[in-house]
């Protein structure tokens, strides 16, 4: 008589298209496999880790924070598998009590094996699943198998348990000197929508001859975030969907107007006569269209302080800040530290007196979590940003009060000292925004960097008026909640008000 084999239950996926994503450090990604490759190429190594998380539309976002890496005695070295033994698993359990961060185990495997999950991977995930569940009361748990081998190179698969539920980690965004992305190895492949080439020749063949066919390639994997869509925005979405980048986030609250038309690439005549006016998000999904009808773009007519925005963002590689706000590259500073997205955001400033121009400033700042958040330096003032997120009402009653104050000899500033009107014009904004789309270009590829990553220049004065922003402050606090995505919430330093809608207005997924 046959002896009937145990069947061990399968974590089952979901099929209805939800996905999770990891995002993570360089530097911690690279000290992650110095410990679990240190027994390659025959046999597996481990550790316990927590991770950020966000809740999304399309699934779930996890931030690496930390490894809980075994002291002696932790795992069984006898054993060619990862085997975690009670204390380890314990004292990494206790750690979801505080009900802030969940709790994952990345292993290797071993040259040469699939990278899938073993039949002892399944048990083991079901079984930590269920505890983190119980310690955590609901944290979720996230299981992440790495391999390297001569053929492939770097192999991953992933998956996360979240509310009775496991999601495929389909991505991994590594944030770095260099912005890499890749995919699981059971990962479905999304259809390529790069530009169609001519016969004759490919349509980015300079970019190729100067940066490589790997660039190409990147480019071309790449999804870019622009929060603002008008001067500085629009030329470069044009340049990079010229350079191939064929998946787009757009966010811009405002409507096409007039004036635009000297400055927004993409508009045209026709635009002016509309009415209503089109809104520019539509203008520039329009825009990428001209240039490469197989495009992704989602558009949201709103603002990144809006919920649904940062859930389309953390499918980004990168961001691009051109909204001239103060909100919007607080935002971004935000983003940088709490959920490791990377962004490149850019101002300009002109002002002049009796038809003379003194100043054509640019300013151009990298965010990420390895670099300077917006306060480091203590160079910013948050009093726009307050008149910016006011209501109408709001910024009503501060003009009454000023003017009261005023009446009674006093200083009508601490109640309201206005919103300035920054002036630009087409020649400069289009050299910026252009400018900025070809860092973002170097950072994605890693053919060259920016020569800081904060700098100012005027493109009249001498030698443009370099000027690099002063190196960080040591107090600043902003490395504390590196990956603590939104159980960093309270720590954001700046929200959407209670006046906004919490979801921007999605125009279109294409």
């Amino acid at each position: 008589m046959a002896l009937q084999r145990e069947v061990v239950p399968r974590p089952l996926l979901v099929a209805d298209g939800r996905q999770a994503v990891l995002r993570i450090r360089k530097a911690d990604r690279d000290r992650l496999e110095k410990h679990l490759f240190q027994r390659y190429p025959d046999r597996e190594w481990g550790t316990f880790f927590r991770f950020g998380y966000r809740r999304t539309s399309w699934g779930i976002a996890i931030f690496f924070v930390d490894p809980i890496l075994p002291l002696a005695g932790d795992l069984d070295r006898q054993s060619g598998a990862t085997v975690f033994k009670e204390p380890y698993s314990l004292r990494a359990l206790r750690l979801a009590e505080d009900r802030h961060l969940g709790i994952g185990v990345i292993h290797s495997h071993p040259a040469g094996y699939f990278v899938d999950p073993s039949e002892l991977d399944d048990d083991m995930d079901l079984y930590f699943a269920k505890e983190v569940q119980s310690y955590g009361a609901g944290l979720p748990y996230a299981s992440l198998i790495f391999q390297r081998n001569h053929v492939a190179g770097f192999t991953f698969t992933g998956r996360v348990h979240d509310r009775g539920q496991w999601l495929a980690v389909t991505t991994m965004l590594t944030v770095g000197t260099v912005l890499e992305r890749e995919m699981a190895t059971n990962a479905i492949c999304v259809e390529h929508r790069g530009i169609k080439d001519a016969e004759d020749e490919s349509v980015t063949a300079r970019l190729e001859e100067i940066l490589g066919m790997r660039a190409k390639a990147r480019l071309s994997n790449s999804k870019v975030g622009f929060i603002g869509c008008s001067g500085t925005g629009s030329p470069g979405i044009g340049v990079l969907a010229r350079a191939g980048v064929s998946d787009f986030v757009l966010a811009d609250p405002q409507r096409f107007a007039p004036s635009n038309l000297e400055r927004v690439h993409g508009s045209g005549s026709a635009d002016v006569s509309e009415k209503p006016y089109p809104y520019k998000v539509e203008l520039q999904r329009r825009h990428i269209h001209s240039i490469n009808p197989t495009a992704r773009v989602t558009a949201f007519v709103g603002n990144a302080l809006q919920e649904n925005v940062l859930d389309e963002l953390l499918l980004c590689d990168v961001a691009i800040g051109s909204s001239d706000s103060v909100h919007g590259r607080v935002f971004l500073s935000d983003c940088a530290k709490h959920y490791l997205l990377p962004s490149l955001d850019v101002g300009v400033a002109m002002e002049g007196k009796h038809g003379l121009l003194l100043n054509q400033i640019a300013d151009f700042t990298r965010y990420g979590p390895d670099l300077p958040c917006l306060f480091c330096n203590g160079i910013i003032d948050t009093t726009p940003m307050t008149y910016e997120l006011m209501s109408e009402e709001e910024k009503a009653a501060c003009r009454r009060a000023a003017q009261e104050a005023l009446e009674r000899g006093d200083d009508p500033d601490q109640y309201w000292r206005g919103q300035r009107q920054l002036h630009t014009v087409g020649y400069l904004t289009t050299v910026i925004g252009a400018l900025a789309a070809g860092y973002v270009e170097g950072w994605l590829t890693g053919a060259f960097r920016m020569p800081h990553d904060s700098f100012q220049f005027d493109i009249g004065q001498k030698n443009f008026g370099f000027s690099p922003t002063p190196l960080r402050q040591a107090d600043c606090s902003c490395n504390l909640h590196l990956g603590w995505a939104d159980q960093a919430r309270c720590f954001r330093n700046v929200a959407r008000p209670n006046n906004w809608p919490s979801r921007a207005v999605l125009l279109c997924r294409i």
